[in-house]
């Protein structure tokens, strides 16, 4: 009688086995938790600080527009654009709101309210590494 042989092993049946190895499972994990830690790193140093600085510029932007708001109704109580801060504030309901988002994503310092009976001009600087300048102007141009 013949020996028979026996039958051989399928590739996949070889990469399954292969596969299934406690040191495949091993380094596969260790690469799985080294994934995690780089993309952790990432989001930290990256994308956070941008998110930040994204959220920051979206609200000073957003407080300037409330201030372009005001000067429209200003213009309406009184025949002419505000000149400062307190005059535009004065009617605004939500004025001491208004004023602590200023403070946190404008700087005060730097803020520009001019206005005549014809047009006005709002500009500030945003509290962000590169001191952006944000100017709105209206009504159809600036002082």
């Amino acid at each position: 009688m013949a020996d028979n042989a026996p039958a051989a092993e399928s590739r996949f049946a070889a990469a399954r086995r292969a596969m299934f190895r406690p040191k495949t499972l091993v380094i596969t994990g260790l690469s799985c938790v080294l994934l995690g830690l780089g993309c952790l790193a990432y989001w930290t140093a990256e994308l956070k600080p941008q998110l930040d600085l994204a959220q920051k510029r979206f609200e000073s932007h957003t407080a300037m527009m409330r201030l372009f708001d005001l000067q429209k109704t200003y213009l309406e109580a009184h025949g002419a654009y505000a000149n400062d801060l307190d005059a535009l504030l004065a009617g605004a309901p939500d004025a001491d709101k208004l004023r602590e988002t200023l403070k946190n994503s404008v700087d005060i310092n730097t803020l520009v309210i001019r206005g005549d009976d014809k047009r006005f001009r709002i500009e500030a600087n945003i509290l962000d590494p590169d001191r952006t300048l944000v100017k709105f102007r209206g009504p159809t141009g600036g002082l």
